[in-house]
């Protein structure tokens, strides 16, 4: 089978998959202010998190790759973006039309396409921003696809871009493989994956974008297409399509970069290639929401900052009347140094990873031994594996072509 017969094939597989269960949200159940709600969370992620604000939207042309249902592209609409939306499910795109007519100020200034990524042709048309987000991941041929909707973005103009990513994803890939392994049937893989991953179904049922149970599992393991690229792949991509890396969430650890402004020579991010791997591994074993990470963090760093804030503020206004107490600043420094060797999160960061990597390892024995029972045993009882957000899924990129 050649390239383009495997590309048809698996955009074939993958909307007969979603014409089953969409994975997109719409809006046809929700009322008014159930859309509001779901609109004040997404420009607060954009925002905030794409450091992209609404107001970058106004008076814009954009084409939305994959639009599915409308559920992102409809925003855009009303932050005063004109759109195009194009997608593959001709299910799909009747209900993004429904949405729009719904609530869009002005559903005639928007275009709505039946094509594939890679069928659809618009000579000379460029736009000002390109959409595009978990989509690239379900084709046969995602860098080709990657490559064919950067060719629509005008000089000056954004990409945003997000698909799951290969490390955030591994736990997913884990979940495939052992549901694959004793499924032999898309109700087969629905009953497992309720016996298996009841807990992580939970969950994403009571993510904001509020899925069913079935088109959590159809989205995530019944579809067979699941290539999800490495942060190193993106930026690889966007380097051949000349487009340079502007913000990404969950972000990258530019907190190394430590250069002020006025520094003559800056680090170019995209330039970058090993340092993702610290946030990756983050990603890969993820097991519990920021909100909780976050706050254990500052509990292990409180004596830290302490100490590091008596030692640098000991220095503070220096000038030709200040005294330095040679015993005095050696006891500071000496309370900030003991504060650094008693950090517990490199240590259980280490332990956590060993541990992580052990119970993946247990698991594919498990399951290429074909004992069912013992497999659902074990991910009852493992302390990392399929726990909480069971990884990062989802990954996404602004870039921008240099005008």
């Amino acid at each position: 089978m050649d390239n383009l017969e495997k590309i048809k094939k698996t955009e074939s597989e993958t909307l007969q998959t979603f014409k089953k269960e969409i994975p997109s949200i719409n809006f046809n159940h929700l009322d008014d202010q159930d859309y509001r709600n779901y609109v004040k969370d997404f420009e607060k992620n954009y925002r905030e998190c794409f450091k992209f604000p609404p107001k970058m939207f106004s008076n814009t042309n954009l084409i939305d790759f994959g639009a599915g249902t409308g559920h992102n592209t409809i925003y855009f609409a009303n932050w005063g973006a004109k759109c195009t939306l194009v997608e593959l499910s001709d299910k799909s795109l009747a209900i993004a039309k429904e949405v729009f007519n719904k609530f869009s100020a002005n559903p005639n200034e928007h275009r709505f396409v039946n094509s594939s990524i890679f069928d659809f042709d618009e000579k000379d048309k460029l736009y000002d921003i390109v959409h595009c987000r978990g989509v690239l991941s379900h084709t046969a041929a995602k860098e080709r696809a990657f490559k064919k909707i950067c060719k629509f973005i005008k000089n000056g103009g954004y990409l945003i871009y997000g698909d799951p990513n290969k490390a955030g994803g591994f736990q997913n890939m884990l979940q495939r493989y052992t549901l694959y392994k004793f499924s032999n049937s898309d109700e087969e893989i629905i009953k497992n994956s309720e016996l298996l991953f009841k807990n992580d179904i939970d969950r994403s049922e009571k993510g904001v974008v509020g899925r069913t149970r079935n088109e959590i599992i159809f989205d995530r393991w019944v579809i067979q297409s699941q290539d999800d690229p490495s942060f190193l792949e993106v930026c690889k991509w966007l380097a051949d399509c000349n487009l340079k890396l502007y913000s990404t969430y969950p972000t990258n650890p530019e907190f190394f970069l430590s250069d002020s402004l006025y520094s003559k020579k800056k680090v170019d991010i995209n330039k970058l290639k090993n340092l993702p791997i610290l946030c990756e591994i983050l990603w890969m074993m993820k097991t519990q929401d920021d909100v909780n990470f976050i706050a254990s963090l500052e509990d292990d760093l409180e004596q830290l900052n302490q100490n590091f804030t008596n030692f640098t503020f000991y220095l503070a206004n220096c000038n030709k009347q200040t005294k330095i107490d040679t015993k005095e600043f050696f006891a500071l420094s000496k309370k900030f140094l003991e504060s650094v060797d008693n950090i517990k999160f490199m240590g259980n960061l280490k332990n956590k990873l060993v541990n992580f990597v052990s119970e993946s390892k247990k698991l594919v024995d498990l399951v290429n031994n074909k004992n069912f029972t013992e497999v659902k045993k074990f991910v009852d009882k493992s302390s990392l594996l399929f726990k909480g957000p069971c990884g990062v899924r989802h990954v996404d990129f602004i870039a921008y072509k240099d005008d």
